[in-house]
């Protein structure tokens, strides 16, 4: 892309992705992952009670681990769908430079409405990717609230 119209349509679409997605998973951290994360930490207090003075560094050890595991399961899980979010989204962007430089034929760069033709058609990939990927969050957000339970 050339013109700063098009640069700036393409900023504003992925300001539309990274709110709708900050927003899913905003969601996700402040209701479901702080809850784990109280419950661990509670569970690691209680570890510390019951060791008290006397017992062992490794039974408590062993203690705190263990109550960490489940908080430390969901936050993986919620990475690796974020990583494959990303994964699915880096493929379609990049179909959609694909797609733009398909359309480009040489002199085109030279000629601006033949190079505003090719800004259209790739603004209007990324366009359709942003949306459909927009949908993807609840399924996405479904996904992960089923391996939180």
């Amino acid at each position: 892309m050339t013109s700063s119209a098009a640069q700036q349509k393409a900023q504003m679409l992925n300001a539309k992705l990274e709110t709708a997605a900050r927003d899913m998973l905003d969601d996700i951290e402040r209701n479901h992952l702080r809850k784990m994360a109280r419950t661990a930490y509670s569970c690691v207090v209680s570890c510390y009670d019951k060791a008290g003075a006397t017992g062992s560094p490794e039974s408590l050890d062993h203690c705190a681990q263990s109550c960490q595991v489940p908080h430390q399961q969901a936050n993986h899980h919620v990475q690796n769908e974020i990583a494959q979010f990303q994964n699915r989204l880096n493929r379609s962007m990049q179909e959609c430079q694909d797609k733009a430089r398909d359309v480009m034929k040489p002199g085109y760069e030279n000629d601006a409405r033949k190079m505003q033709q090719v800004e259209d058609t790739l603004l209007a990939c990324i366009s359709q990717t942003v949306d459909s990927h927009i949908r993807l969050l609840k399924p996405m957000r479904e996904r992960i609230l089923t391996q939180l339970k």
